[in-house]
């Protein structure tokens, strides 16, 4: 009877013990489908990540910083608060792709059978999102070894298509070690207050903009745009030659797509001051829907939020982003476009850390006012918008 109780316990012993390392995750099977579906548009030689994480041999080195960073939520970067709005391009993990991750480091990240690896995703050298149909290049620019940093506006009158219409739209510069951003401009009125219209943006993190189905752009022959350029530079003299690519949609344009920048620039914010308060309110003058929002301070910036109110006085949160980070530069693409009657008010809501607690602060003993450079500061928030489709018009997918 013991010898029959020990080997029962036993049996109990290794079941367990096949059972856990038959859940063990790996590499080949668990992992690289996360990191393949989350991370590798940039973790991939040549574009902006530190490091490639294409294979197993690549990955591996990496593993406790991987763990580290998907645990903190720090990566993929995204930094819009879940309780107000879904949006189509979050890349935050699940909590079973985190735990995944966490056990697998924990496990001792073993590879597992290379036969469960699944298909490597296709990338286009150069471009993320493909080949484009057209590509504008911008005069090539002079970045000094030495100095502040220079915000070049290169004016540029492209030769387009006008029997195409454009639904993405990427901007490429050549040399991403010392370009921070680059914003193109159009001139003139797009019905929201004769502002300027945004065609599109780069910087670190930016992916390229792509209109949800039936959106996209009309380009008109002949029209000068406007490049606005940031670089910063790094002690060696260099170059850069920027390139936007424009990516032709098919069929029908059903909805247009227009930009605009809306925010302060009469501000100053004391030397110190751990929580300096800035609002804007843009006044909606016809039916919109909005389809991307994009929130842009610089290394002061603590958090910004867009609120609307609408005309029967009911308010909604449509983005907030409670932790801004100057290095990362996105757009926000709510899952469904936000409809924005005319009168709607929207509030842009913006706080300031310019005291010596905030690392990131060049220095926290002068006033800071707005300006071009990163040590100056900026309010704006970006908004890509149609004209609010007819009640008998089929809504996009």
């Amino acid at each position: 009877m013991y010898l029959l109780k020990i080997m029962s316990s036993l049996a109990i012993v290794l079941v367990v013990s096949v059972s856990s390392f038959a859940d063990t995750p790996t590499y080949s099977k668990d992992v690289a489908p996360i990191l393949y579906d989350k991370c590798v548009t940039c973790h991939r030689e040549g574009e902006i990540a530190p490091m490639s994480l294409l294979n197993y041999e690549e990955t591996r080195p990496w593993a406790k910083s991987i763990r580290r960073h998907v645990s903190k939520r720090s990566m993929p970067p995204w930094f819009a608060d879940p309780a107000h709005g879904t949006f189509s391009n979050d890349p935050t993990l699940s909590e079973d792709e985190i735990d995944t991750i966490v056990q697998w480091v924990k496990e001792g990240a073993p590879e597992g059978d290379a036969a469960d690896l699944p298909k490597l995703p296709e990338f286009i050298e150069g471009w993320q999102h493909g080949v484009p149909d057209a590509i504008i290049e911008l005069p090539e620019v002079n970045i000094p070894a030495d100095g502040d940093d220079i915000f070049p506006n290169l004016m540029f009158t492209p030769e387009i298509d006008e029997s195409q219409w454009v639904e993405a739209i990427e901007i490429r510069p050549s040399n991403r070690d010392v370009a921070h951003h680059v914003v193109i401009f159009m001139n003139g009125s797009n019905g929201m207050q004769d502002d300027f219209d945004i065609l599109g943006t780069w910087a670190v993190g930016t992916a390229p903009n792509e209109y949800p189905k039936g959106m996209g752009r009309r380009l008109k022959n002949g029209r000068t745009l406007i490049a606005n350029m940031h670089y910063h530079p790094n002690g060696k003299a260099t170059t850069d030659i920027t390139r936007i690519g424009l990516y032709y949609g098919k069929g029908e344009l059903k909805h247009e797509v227009n930009g605009a920048i809306k925010g302060d620039t009469r501000f100053t914010i004391p030397a110190g001051a751990e929580n300096h308060e800035e609002r804007y309110t843009w006044y909606i003058p016809k039916d919109v829907q909005i389809i991307s929002m994009f929130p842009h301070m610089h290394l002061r910036g603590k958090d910004m939020r867009f609120t609307v109110t609408y005309p029967d006085g009911e308010q909604k949160v449509l983005l907030d982003v409670p932790e801004y980070d100057f290095d990362w530069q996105l757009f926000y693409y709510p899952e469904q476009p936000i409809n924005l009657p005319k009168g709607s008010k929207v509030s842009i809501l913006a706080h300031y850390d310019n005291s010596a607690k905030n690392p990131a602060n060049p220095n926290p003993d002068i006033d800071v006012g707005y300006g071009n450079a990163s040590t100056d500061e900026m309010m704006f928030g970006i908004f890509e918008f149609i004209d609010m489709p007819k009640p008998d018009e089929a809504q996009t997918d």
